[in-house]
Order: structure tokens, then C-alpha cells, then sequence
């Protein structure tokens, strides 16, 4: 019996010390590579003009593509986590030569909030955007034991990935500094 509650007890010693390696210290912000990122309404309001003028020509028949900068994904997905209300904030994109990379903030559980860093491909085929992560990072947590913390993240993903509809097909091609899209109808 005691051998149990020895169990126990170390079980809960390692969960605490899990939640403080989550919230303290964390990985630093993605490195831009098109220069610094300027996050304001005004280049979400850019975003969202290159994308309604974009979608109104494939919604007509004919393929087209767009191309949005850093500041411009970052300031649109900074106004869109913030609609949705989700458990992530602070998000910073940053594109590089063939993947992403966000920094940000994600509401763990019980008020906690981490930091991470993740890694990763968009596709663009089907209803909804999805996101292949490569490499994640959440606040001081060693590998071994970031399944949890990774799985929360995934999932706070997906939950806001689920509000965007996909209504062409859509190939994204990432370089330093700028993600270009190509869409058919």
C-alpha cells in the first residue's frame, strides 16, 4: 500500500515539475525572413484585399495567385485569433524556404499559458487548411515528455483551422519573407 502512495506521489512531483518547465522561461520568437514584422490593422486590412480580390477571379473561372508578406499573415492571423477567441494568441509567422515557423502563446489548461514554437507545412486542398508540424517547442518542457503539450497545441490548431472553408484548390509556395499562392477554380 505505502508502495502505491510512493507511486503516487512522484506522479504528482513530476507533473508539477512538467507545469513549471511549461510556463517558465520558453523558445524565442521566430526569425523573420523577409525583415521585421509589423503587426497592425492596417496590413490585415492589406491581407484581406489581396485575398477577396484573389478568390472574386478564381470564384469567376480563371486561376490565379497572390502573394502575402510576413507582417501581412502575422497582422491577419493576430486579428483572427483574436475573433475566434481560441487558445492561442500572440501569434508571429514567419516564412521561410519551403515552411513556417509561429511563436505565440497557447492557453494550456487551467489559465496556464505557455509559450512555443512551432515548425511546419500548410495544405491547402480539401475543406479546411491543414498544418503538418515538424518541430514543436513549449516553454522549458525537454522532448522526452512534449506529447501532451503538442498534442494541446495540435489540436488548438485544428480548432481554429476548422473556421476557415476552403472553396478552390489552393498550392502555397513559401519563400523568405513571403508565402504565394496559386489557385484554380
Amino acid at each position: 500500500m505505502s508502495a502505491i502512495f510512493g507511486i503516487i506521489a512522484v506522479l504528482f512531483v513530476l507533473a508539477i515539475a512538467v507545469g513549471i518547465l511549461a510556463t517558465v522561461g520558453g523558445p524565442a520568437s521566430c526569425t523573420p525572413g523577409g525583415g521585421a514584422i509589423v503587426i497592425n490593422a492596417a496590413n490585415a486590412s492589406a491581407f484581406d484585399q489581396k485575398w477577396d480580390g484573389f478568390d472574386a477571379i478564381l470564384d469567376a473561372g480563371s486561376p490565379s495567385s497572390v502573394t502575402f508578406s510576413e507582417s501581412e499573415i502575422t497582422s491577419r492571423t493576430d486579428q483572427f485569433t483574436k475573433d475566434e477567441a481560441g487558445d492561442i494568441k500572440n501569434v508571429r509567422i514567419c516564412v521561410h524556404n519551403g515552411f513556417g515557423e509561429a511563436t505565440g502563446t497557447l492557453d494550456a489548461f487551467l489559465g496556464i499559458n505557455v509559450k512555443f514554437k512551432a515548425q511546419g507545412t500548410v495544405t491547402l486542398i480539401g475543406d479546411h487548411p491543414e498544418v503538418d508540424l515538424m518541430d514543436v517547442d513549449i516553454g522549458s518542457v525537454p522532448g522526452f515528455i512534449l506529447g501532451p503539450f503538442e498534442n494541446l497545441l495540435e489540436d488548438a490548431i485544428e480548432e481554429l483551422l476548422k473556421e476557415l472553408d476552403l472553396e478552390h484548390t489552393l498550392i502555397p509556395t513559401l519563400t523568405e519573407g513571403q508565402a504565394t499562392i496559386d489557385g484554380t477554380p
